[in-house]
């Protein structure tokens, strides 16, 4: 396997994959923060320092089933909360999701070992306007408290403003959780206000924050390093 290499600006760099002639995939390197492996014909894989995010695949269900059954890791999403999935349902959401590549791209969380611990995506893409909302989580809850959504979050942030040309990202999340809240400002996101009592959730009406960054914040800090 042979490798060639490009640099632009000193910014960012893409290095082409080749076996013989043919090339199989490459990888877009923003200085070094993120790698992003575009395989040829095959599913997005992004790299970060602890995490791989590669693009959601059926034999990634079993664990999904499990965990977004699991209340302790559905207490703050705003829909799944205190509602039973089947297995069979999200069969179904994955075949929908899988007629919907242009508005939304589903991914799967694994440490490097490898191991899968969560998901993450992006979803309601507005490519005329550029954005897009950030949705993660964690389901493996022995990785809780250990940096790996931090890390998943700061690679799709790049691989959103660096392989799809987005300007905002956005995302919305209950100010009860704590965790997530320290994650996204870790990451950049600025709080830009309040849904009041937007949610009904366990007997009772829940705020929620929209928090979003731009490409330009992102860019100033690679340009700050």
């Amino acid at each position: 396997m042979c490798q060639g290499r490009f640099d632009f600006a000193g910014l960012f760099s893409i290095s082409f994959f080749n076996l013989g002639s043919k090339v199989i995939g490459s990888i877009i390197s923003l200085k070094g923060i993120v790698d992003i492996f575009i395989p040829i014909g095959g599913k997005i894989m992004i790299q970060g320092d602890n995490v791989i995010l590669k693009g959601l695949e059926p034999d990634d269900i079993k664990e999904r089933h499990l965990w977004l059954n699991d209340p302790e890791i559905t207490n703050y999403f705003t829909n799944l909360s205190s509602i039973h999935l089947s297995r069979n349902d999200l069969e179904k959401w994955y075949e929908n999701i899988s007629q919907k590549k242009s508005q939304e791209i589903h991914f799967s969380i694994f440490t490097k070992e490898p191991k899968h611990i969560g998901g993450a995506q992006l979803k309601s893409i507005d490519w005329k306007n550029r954005n897009a909302e950030l949705g993660i989580f964690i389901g493996d809850k022995s990785k809780w408290g250990k940096g790996f959504g931090t890390d998943a979050t700061k690679s799709l942030i790049f691989f959103g403003f660096n392989e799809l040309n987005l300007h905002r990202i956005w995302l919305k999340v209950d100010p009860e959780n704590l965790a997530a809240l320290k994650c996204y400002q870790k990451t950049g996101f600025i709080q830009e206000g309040i849904l009041r009592e937007d949610v009904f959730r366990k007997g009772r009406f829940h705020d929620t924050i929209i928090m979003s960054i731009l490409a330009n914040q992102v860019l100033r800090k690679v340009n700050e390093k």
